[in-house]
């Protein structure tokens, strides 16, 4: 009886042991599964946040690419307005160095100071610097060529020869107009004396 108690109680303690033993397990394997859920979980976030900064990137870039088209588009759109327009202020300022003594007998000199102003005030889109207004086209739109400097040096003479021409210009109306105050001052000194004249003359037959 003794021997079948000490036996029950070895199974009691083994069966006691066993369970305590699963339990161990189970926590174990219950702890793994936990572990790798936060692991998938954390790496379900990364790949969203690396998709969400691809399609930022994606967007920051695709919103450039139409910006520099937006951009080149306007460039295209100037060039092709200010190209017909640029021709015609070209020809009109070889018109006015080539008129300038026939026939517009020095009135073409306006014109060539009005388009140094508005050069100056408008940029080089629409009017050209002095002297580039004899190159070619093909030439002048290619930078750093040879006729670009043989337009450079006719610049040059030609800004010598309108600041000598404005001078010559400024003297002549500076003349005309002592001229014409010359004029009038003579002739209202002669019609004051004539006006005095006359009322003295009213005065002596009184």
């Amino acid at each position: 009886m003794v021997q079948t108690i000490i036996i029950m109680a070895n199974i009691d303690e083994r069966l006691l042991a066993a369970s305590k033993a699963d339990k161990q397990r189970q926590e174990e394997m219950s702890y793994r599964d936990q572990l790798r859920q936060e692991k998938l979980g954390s790496a379900d976030k990364d790949r969203q946040a690396d998709g969400e900064s691809g399609s930022l990137r994606q967007r920051v870039q695709a919103a450039r690419q139409a910006l520099n088209l937006k951009e080149q588009a306007k460039k295209k759109l100037e060039e092709k307005v200010a190209a017909p327009a640029k021709q015609g202020t070209n020809w009109l300022l070889r018109w006015a160095w080539t008129s300038l003594v026939v026939p517009s007998w020095g009135l073409s000199l306006i014109y060539i100071n009005i388009h140094v102003f508005l050069r100056f005030v408008l940029g080089d889109k629409l009017f050209c610097k002095l002297g580039q207004e004899w190159l070619p086209k093909q030439i002048s739109s290619v930078s750093g060529a040879p006729g670009e400097m043989a337009g450079k040096t006719v610049g040059i003479v030609e800004v010598m020869v309108l600041l000598m021409l404005d001078l010559i210009a400024f003297l002549i109306i500076l003349s005309i107009i002592t001229i014409i105050v010359w004029i009038a001052d003579s002739l209202i000194f002669k019609i004051w004396s004539a006006t005095a004249k006359a009322w003295e003359w009213i005065f002596v037959w009184n």
